[in-house]
């Protein structure tokens, strides 16, 4: 019985214990470092990878610039470029990250993320099924943080008729 008080007196003693700076919320003194725009973000396309008739092409974005922060998806659409005009070729990619939370990336100049982008070889589908063509470029847009076109030598070959192509959230690093 004197157990059981006690236990019940420092349960609830520790419940009226003020927060302290050395446990509050990360939120609370953080400074604010800038969103990262589309000016001092360069893309570029990694060394891709191979995986069960997937080929994962890591799509960089590295800042140019002075330390900044980036998060998110990035939209990622199969094209081929009509004199300055991009043209889409099949459906845009497919997002694998739906339900997942965006980290948060701080980047100093020189830093880079990532994001896998897999593309499934079209001989996996049926002809009627896929309709293969092929996509030289990427328009890649990753909310106001990023914008640009990355180019495929030799092209993607992508469906036109279903999403042959996915991406997901952004990574530190550079591998996707």
């Amino acid at each position: 019985m004197n157990i059981r008080r006690t236990l019940t007196a420092a349960l609830l003693l520790g419940a009226m214990v003020p927060v302290t700076a050395a446990v509050a919320p990360s939120w609370a003194g953080a400074t604010t470092t800038p969103k990262c725009t589309p000016g001092q973000i360069s893309l570029r396309v990694g060394p891709a990878n191979g995986a069960a008739g997937t080929i994962y092409h890591p799509i960089i974005f590295t800042n140019t610039g002075a330390t900044c922060v980036i998060e998110g998806v990035p939209a990622l659409q199969p094209g081929k470029l009509s004199g300055t005009s991009f043209v889409a070729v099949g459906p845009a990619a497919k997002n694998l990250s739906m339900g997942e939370m965006p980290a948060l990336h701080t980047l100093a100049k020189g830093k880079s993320v990532s994001v896998a982008f897999g593309v499934t070889e079209t001989g996996n589908y049926t002809p009627s099924a896929c309709k293969a063509a092929s996509a030289p470029v990427v328009s890649v847009v990753l909310g106001s943080y990023a914008r640009g076109t990355v180019s495929f030598k030799p092209a993607l070959s992508v469906c036109t008729k279903l999403a042959s192509t996915r991406t997901q959230l952004i990574v530190a690093g550079t591998q996707g």
